[in-house]
């Protein structure tokens, strides 16, 4: 493996209480060959002092005069930066010990490949526990670069040339829509290092200012690839549903400060580009509100639940009729994510509150169950991954029945035949079948499952198949 020098760039303002753990999570890199760019952007706290703690040589620190933003800041590194590679890691995440290493490594075996990116841990709130992990997709498109935010700046390794062809000047709020999805436009190969190897780090009570604008500037930075010559009709399409999902998000934020008015503005914008979002018992929105409720175990989902509904617009408090499913949906995943991370006495309680107030899990959280199984798997092995399994079990089927634990051993098993095929593990993959069709027997039927196996039998001929199947059909 070459080894090519890496420039790691922090932009820092107000990140004394962290900043000097992400410094230790780049002297902690197996690899070595890199330089650490901290940029001061003119701090009012102890940043200096925690800089001053740090006499590795590779380590150099620039000061802004005044604040100019995070993205300038970025840039600021970037063009004092010497390395072959670039690396960004914000001023309260964390490095795996192995980030750098995986990633100059893909690189190396992958000249043609100009941004590397991967998956992640999330921290729970104000803690440096694990929450759970993101995996953003291994084929990564110009459509998920815009029309939700898949990659954080700590996840991205780009190689120089590609990294000096961003905009970083002009950075505002969601400006990696803009500035990711351009690169993608400019013909930059995108390739996927399939690991959690950075922490990303949440704080409670965050309060955001001028939530308008910010979401405005989400929404202007989508328009901007939208709106490119080059972004394909297939991708302009999306437009709606692109607005739609910041609208609902940012009106979540809104409601959860309280900020009534604000957010029944946004709710309108995202309802009148996407109708859709209504439809269904939980439907899209409703969903997305339990998910952001319960990040943050500090507080009680249900209560923040409750103050959102209240502040919808007249036109939808039908809605209303789904708050006590929101909870107890709530609660239930509480209980997967708490047992999946060794919680148990947490996920217990969670999952019979869950089942107290009537929940019945559905084939949509089926789906995400397994996705996360699959996750977890990833990281940690199989072995961990039916640990986890076998402790949701007892509560699948008390809210759903034998038919919905078999629901999820057959969907686990049937997207794990689907990874093994994407990652060349052709030989698995007959045994993973059979667990699919032993706990659902309609997989003998399914095209896409055979389909795998067909193609699974003729890649340990061939070793090298030239085209990936499609997720799972209904």
């Amino acid at each position: 493996m070459k080894h090519l020098k890496v420039s790691i760039i922090i932009p820092t303002y107000r990140g004394s209480d962290h900043l000097g753990e992400a410094i230790q999570s780049v002297l902690d890199q197996l690899y070595p060959d890199w330089e650490l760019l901290v940029v001061d952007d003119c701090s009012p706290d102890q940043t200096s002092e925690v800089l001053k703690e740090y006499s590795d040589p590779r380590i150099r620190t620039i000061r802004h005069e005044q604040n100019l933003g995070s993205d300038i800041a970025r840039n600021t590194g970037l063009k004092a930066s010497t390395g072959e590679i670039i690396a960004f890691l914000d001023q309260d995440d964390l490095f795996h010990p192995e980030k750098l290493q995986a990633h100059v490594a893909f690189l190396d075996r992958h000249p043609d490949i100009g941004f590397t990116y991967n998956g992640r841990f999330e921290l729970n709130y104000s803690s440096k526990s694990v929450r759970e992990i993101w995996r953003p997709p291994y084929a990564i498109t110009l459509q998920d670069l815009v029309l939700w935010f898949p990659l954080s700046p700590s996840d991205v390794v780009l190689r120089r040339e590609w990294a000096l062809q961003m905009d970083l000047i002009g950075g505002s709020r969601g400006a990696e829509i803009f500035h990711f999805g351009r690169l993608y436009l400019d013909g930059c190969k995108f390739g996927c290092v399939d690991r959690a190897l950075n922490y990303r780090r949440y704080h409670s009570g965050r309060v955001i200012k001028d939530l308008t604008g910010s979401c405005e500037s989400e929404i202007h930075n989508q328009v901007r690839i939208f709106t490119d010559p080059r972004c394909p009709a297939e991708v302009k399409a999306l437009r709606n549903i692109g607005h739609a999902n910041i609208y609902q998000y940012w009106a979540f934020l809104a409601f959860a400060q309280g900020e009534t008015t604000i957010g029944q503005e946004f709710i309108r914008n995202a309802i009148r580009y996407k109708p859709s979002i209504l439809k269904g018992t939980p439907g899209e929105l409703v969903d997305l509100l339990v998910i952001n409720c319960i990040a943050d175990e500090n507080l009680d989902h249900a209560a923040q639940l409750q103050k959102i509904f209240a502040q919808f617009p007249q036109e939808i408090a039908w809605l209303s009729q789904q708050l006590e499913g929101a909870i107890a949906q709530g609660y239930f995943l509480k209980g997967a994510r708490a047992t999946m991370w060794d919680r148990n006495e947490d996920g217990n309680k969670y999952f019979e509150e869950a089942i107290r107030l009537g929940f019945r899990i559905d084939k949509t959280l089926i789906t995400q169950l397994a996705s996360k199984l699959l996750d977890y798997e990833a990281e940690f092995g199989e072995d961990s991954a039916k640990k986890a399994l076998q402790a949701w079990t007892p509560f699948v089927e008390q809210s759903g029945g034998k038919t919905s634990v078999r629901g999820l051993n057959g969907t686990y098993a049937a997207n794990r035949a689907f990874q093994n095929y994407r990652m060349g593990e052709f030989g698995d993959i007959p045994g993973t079948v059979m667990r699919a069709v032993a706990s659902d027997p309609r997989y003998l039927t399914n095209r896409g499952v055979l389909s795998v196996l067909l193609r699974s039998t003729v890649g340990q001929w061939a070793k090298n198949p030239k085209v990936a199947p499609g997720p799972v059909p209904d």
